[in-house]
């Protein structure tokens, strides 16, 4: 089997290498091999080669593609930039033809991932769309002014409109990340609508242990460093929580200076660790060794966050936010501990109610651990080729 994957990432190139953080390209290199796994995705060259990476693809397996800031961005140059959008069309089509025959997959609701599955469907070959985020209501976001939230409104039902059609085509097999996307395909197409995540953490070798009462309480966040995942919410609710608890933060992103400047400035240096952004095959020692995963995010736009089962995986708890489609699998009280986006004293009490209730804990451990056994990439590799006809030894 082939596949054609539309990541969207910016890759860096090296000495005829390509890299970049996580993304579905890696989950495909080891569900079919790295041999049959062809990217499409912007790139830059480095002059050193990059550090912490988790995707690395050939040169002969990569498709360079033209770089766009934004949706936004996209969408301004293709209205009012002659020829941009057909140029794009034309760099689709060009690959597409290359590869016939092909598995063309599709992350959206990247805009590029829109206009590269509409081409490949045009084309008559096989779309696998991997919805993973909600493109619906980011216009709602505060740091947009009034006339860019009606832009982003008029942007959001269009697009819509594209993934309608993408969705509901016959030669389309739509993979959703989380209940609340799942329940948009299923609007199209319910015959090839089905849950998925693109998980990279493997089953864990070692097994974890349920924490004793005197233990100190130790939270991690893995993730975008950017405020609306949460994360100065998160450390002023570290400065305010009553008991022994740490946080390390694993990521990087836009707001990591500010991140750091604020646990300076609330005196928790001695609480609160970065690590920076680690390849994927470092993230293990610090979920064996973390007690509860966070996820506070305050967005529009999340899906399913993957590193909730990364969590599950090692047999940890949640603490969530009530987001995107985090309740296709996270049970309140069961598996973890679900407070309302953007409610600080939520996050706030969800932590402090842990610390202070080790019978809770210990029943969400348990709930964490009934997750496990499809909170690993092989369930979800065997899972995505059995949808699309094949199995692992195909």
């Amino acid at each position: 089997m082939k596949i054609v994957s539309f990541v969207g990432e910016t890759f860096s190139s090296f000495n005829g290498v390509f890299y970049t953080k996580p993304t579905s390209a890696a989950f495909l290199q080891d569900a079919v091999g790295k041999d049959n796994v062809f990217v499409c995705s912007p790139s830059i060259k480095a002059s050193v080669k990059p550090a912490n990476f988790s995707t690395e693809v050939q040169e002969s397996n990569f498709h360079s593609f033209p770089a766009y800031e934004s949706t936004k961005d996209f969408a301004i140059k293709s209205l009012f930039k002659q020829g941009y959008l057909k140029s794009y069309q034309k760099a689709a089509d060009k690959v597409i033809a290359s590869h016939k025959g092909a598995y063309f997959w599709i992350r959206t609701p990247s805009i590029g991932s829109i206009v590269f599955g509409l081409q490949a469907l045009k084309a008559g070959e096989k779309v696998l769309h991997h919805m993973c985020a909600d493109a619906s209501k980011t216009w709602r976001d505060s740091k947009y002014s009034l006339p860019e939230k009606i832009f982003g409104f008029l942007l959001s039902r269009y697009i819509r409109f594209k993934l309608g059609q993408i969705c509901s085509h016959k030669n389309t097999i739509n993979l959703c990340t989380g209940d609340s996307l799942e329940q948009f395909s299923n609007k199209y197409a319910p015959d090839s609508t089905f849950q998925f995540v693109d998980l990279m953490v493997k089953k864990p070798k070692l097994t974890s242990s349920p924490l004793s009462p005197q233990n100190i309480v130790k939270l991690l966040f893995i993730g975008r460093i950017v405020s609306d995942k949460g994360i100065f919410d998160l450390i002023h609710a570290m400065s305010l929580v009553k008991g022994n608890v740490e946080l390390t933060i694993i990521g990087d992103g836009p707001d990591l200076e500010k991140s750091k400047q604020l646990v300076k400035h609330l005196n928790l240096s001695k609480e609160v660790q970065f690590k920076g952004q680690l390849p994927h095959s470092e993230l293990a020692v610090y979920l064996e060794n973390t007690t509860v995963v966070v996820v506070p995010s305050d967005n529009y736009y999340e899906g399913f966050p993957r590193v909730i089962m990364e969590g599950w995986a090692y047999k940890k708890p949640v603490i969530v936010s009530n987001v995107g489609g985090v309740k296709a699998f996270v049970k309140h009280g069961v598996n973890g501990l679900v407070f309302q986006q953007g409610d600080k004293a939520g996050l706030l009490s969800s932590i402090q109610l842990l610390l202070e209730d080790n019978e809770l804990l210990q029943l969400l451990q348990k709930g964490a651990e009934s997750m496990a056994p499809l909170s690993n990439q092989q369930y979800w590799i065997d899972q995505t080729l059995s949808i699309i006809g094949e199995n692992n030894e195909t």
